[in-house]
């Protein structure tokens, strides 16, 4: 038949190998020439001494193509001459799959030079199949796919097949291998099909094998015997690296249904390739190459960090709150002693003796209602046994996954205490909801998730992150048994490869959270957040206004009880005695220093100006705390007065820790002036006065509660980094 030229691509969902097929000039050959792959047929090694061109002739359900040569125009009557060289090739492309076994074929007749009729014939005789492996595109099903993506080449949208990690709060994490999966839940899986159309008899002597690229992370699900209702079980999935595929028929469709045990993480890149492989029954040696590969590849979808400015849907509160008196936290409340901190300034003379009583606090029904105000429900997490009281604030992460088949919630529990089997509260979460357990093995440092951060989406140096980016603060209380976001966290951070993580200079910090000096709120204007930063200057700005206009004995903490004063180890100042201490103010000269420091950070990484920035006023002190590591003291940062970044955002309602700032005719000057430049941009200002007997130091009360929001209606799938 007329040559055939060879297409230059290949379908981007599959990947076949090139095969040479060798013929004999002594007896015809038997090969199998797989539709949709490159079968080359080696012309030159078989062409006899001083014979220098040759034909080829198909029959009608191949075609061909010859290249690295040149035609043979010597010949008119011989349109299919074509000179022989060490570089040409007879590439063949099978048209339909053969009607019965080897009734396809190819003839090379070999010409010497002068030559118009030979006798030097070398024949093939070749079974065309079609065996593929498809997966069903649900991206091409969606419509409006977002364009952003188009903007920077920042990104390489996949657009290849999705599968989603089953991580229901019923099961156990990682899962083990099931018997069967019913319909409702092979529903919720991505499918994969299997379609053969082969001439009767071909499995007599051939097999197909399923291999996986990761057979520890995935679970295949399929059947032995096509029936009306077949079960499916596991066929391919831990401790069943491969498959044989059985009682299969010359012509048939077989559906197999995927599902990732985990998500992409240090050793996990994400991606997991599945491979069908022909081999001859009579094959006995493993490394023996397979007649045709056909591959698909999928990637498992990522786990996402929702940004507080996104709105909310339910807030998850420890059960501990229901008792009264609440005391405040510490992170080394149960591991022995307090290990004291020489504040320099604003603090109790050692010789007083610390209070251990505060007074009781209706904090939960403050919280309470503040829900019932932001339209948001409230959800009590029952008491873990062998868990800090704050572990549904300090080791949980609330985000989510998604992909074209669904969308659902994702708990990230990063368990500070090892070996935990029960987990009451994820027996109680929704069957639809996700819960993962990220074990932080032998790793002697605590995973802390609520020490992440993540801002809403951005645009910086020409790069659209839809999803925003997860913020990580690179230093934390050097001291031993801290929680901080140590490497195996950030790994598995960094493996998700969309919300490109930024870390922050903070380890002026007691904690090293991020959140001790930043927050992002939303804002009704085109830019539709605000980076809210904790500002020193500001506040010293605010104080010398005030004292100007004659309120300099106006005092901090003047209303606050004596016995909270005491348990959090701070003294009254008033406005004049604060502008008059030279040494406080160097101080927070050297926290405006570091702050100003991630701010620079911020606007380059972030894409952000100084009119989408709001400086929030907040004072600092510094204090010596001993660090066992390098057996000295360092120096770190706690606030003065309560940290009004710690707030709890629901939408458009923010409810503030209450500073305690001076009183200036009966009104706090610090919550006036934080009024005054948060309402116009659409928001509710509530200050919470019992924040102050949940908050410390080392722990604010915003760790005994965790919040679930709506996600992002991004696509992940266009924006992968």
């Amino acid at each position: 038949m007329d040559s055939w030229k060879v297409p230059t691509e290949e379908p981007k969902e599959v990947r076949e190998i090139s095969k040479t097929l060798p013929i004999s000039l002594e007896q015809p050959i038997k090969a199998v020439c797989p539709m949709n792959a490159t079968v080359s047929v080696d012309v030159v090694r078989t062409a006899p001494e001083r014979y220098k061109a040759f034909e080829a002739l198909t029959s009608e359900g191949l075609l061909y193509n010859v290249e690295g040569t040149k035609f043979n125009y010597a010949f008119v009557g011989h349109p299919s001459r074509w000179y022989l060289s060490r570089s040409c090739c007879l590439i063949l492309k099978p048209l339909v799959p053969s009607s019965k076994m080897f009734s396809d074929w190819v003839k090379i007749t070999y010409f010497k030079s002068g030559e118009e009729h030979s006798d030097c014939v070398a024949m093939a005789n070749i079974t065309c199949i079609n065996i593929s492996l498809t997966v069903e595109n649900y991206q091409e099903k969606t419509q409006n796919q977002e364009r952003e993506m188009n903007k920077t080449s920042a990104y390489s949208p996949w657009k290849g097949p999705i599968m989603l990690v089953n991580c229901g709060s019923s099961n156990k994490y990682p899962l083990n291998t099931e018997e069967s999966v019913d319909k409702k839940v092979r529903r919720q899986m991505s499918k994969m099909f299997l379609k053969t159309h082969t001439p009767l008899g071909f499995f007599n002597t051939h097999q197909l094998v399923i291999n996986c690229s990761h057979p520890d992370r995935v679970r295949l699900f399929g059947v032995e015997r096509p029936s009306i209702k077949p079960p499916y079980r596991m066929v391919l999935g831990p401790n069943s690296p491969s498959h044989v595929v059985t009682h299969l028929r010359n012509r048939e469709s077989r559906k197999y249904y995927v599902e990732a045990l985990s998500f992409p993480d240090a050793d996990f890149s994400g991606l997991v390739s599945f491979t069908v492989s022909l081999l001859e029954n009579t094959c006995t040696d493993s490394s023996e190459p397979p007649l045709y590969n056909v591959e698909v590849v999928f990637r498992v979808a990522p786990w996402i960090m929702i940004a507080n400015t996104q709105p909310p849907v339910e807030i998850y509160i420890t059960r501990k709150l229901e008792q009264q008196p609440l005391r405040p936290w510490r992170f080394w409340r149960e591991t022995g002693g307090i290990p004291p901190i020489k504040w320099l300034t604003g603090s109790l003379e050692p010789s007083i003796r610390r209070c251990r009583s505060i007074p009781s606090s209706n904090f939960l029904g403050t919280v309470l209602d503040y829900s019932y105000v932001a339209h948001c429900e409230l959800a009590f997490c029952p008491r873990e046994a062998n868990r800090l009281d704050t572990w549904i604030g300090n080791e949980v992460a609330i985000g989510y996954t998604y992909g074209p088949q669904r969308r659902f919630p994702v708990f990230l529990d990063c368990p500070w205490t090892r070996g935990l089997q029960h987990f009451v509260f994820k027996n109680r979460l929704p069957p639809s909801f996700g819960y993962v357990i990220h074990e932080r093995e032998d790793d002697v440092n605590m995973d802390a998730t609520g020490f992440l951060e993540v801002s809403p989406p951005v645009t910086a140096n020409g790069v659209f992150y839809p999803l925003g980016r997860i913020l990580i603060g690179d230093g934390s209380l050097p001291r031993e048994n801290i929680p901080e976001v140590n490497l195996k966290l950030r790994s598995f951070i960094y493996a998700q490869k969309m919300q490109y993580p930024l870390e922050l200079f903070s380890a002026w910090l007691l904690e090293g959270n991020v959140k001790e000096f930043l927050t992002f709120v939303p804002a009704n204007d085109g830019k539709g957040f605000r980076l809210l930063l904790a500002s020193p200057r500001a506040c010293y700005e605010l104080f010398k206004l005030e004292q100007r206009q004659g309120h300099g004995n106006a005092s901090v903490l003047d209303t606050v009880d004596e016995n909270v004063l005491h348990y959090a180890e701070r003294v009254k100042m008033s406005i004049d005695e604060i502008l008059a201490d030279k040494f406080l103010q160097r101080q927070n000269d050297y926290v405006e220093t570091c702050i100003a420091y991630n701010q620079r950070v911020l606007e380059v990484e972030l894409g952000l100006s100084e009119r989408d920035i709001i400086y929030i006023p907040q004072l600092f002190r510094l204090g010596w705390i001993w660090d066992p590591t390098i057996q000295k003291e360092v120096l770190r940062a706690g606030h003065l007065f309560p940290n009004m970044l710690n707030m709890i955002v629901l939408g458009s309602y923010l409810g503030i820790p209450k500073p305690f700032g001076p009183l200036v005719n009966g009104v706090c000057c610090v919550e006036k002036k934080v009024q005054s430049l948060l309402e116009p941009l659409g928001l509710n200002c509530l200050f919470i006065g019992e924040f102050f007997g949940h908050q410390e130091d080392l722990g604010d009360a915003y760790y005994w509660f965790n919040i679930r929001r709506e996600p992002l209606p991004y696509k992940w799938w266009n924006f992968v980094i």
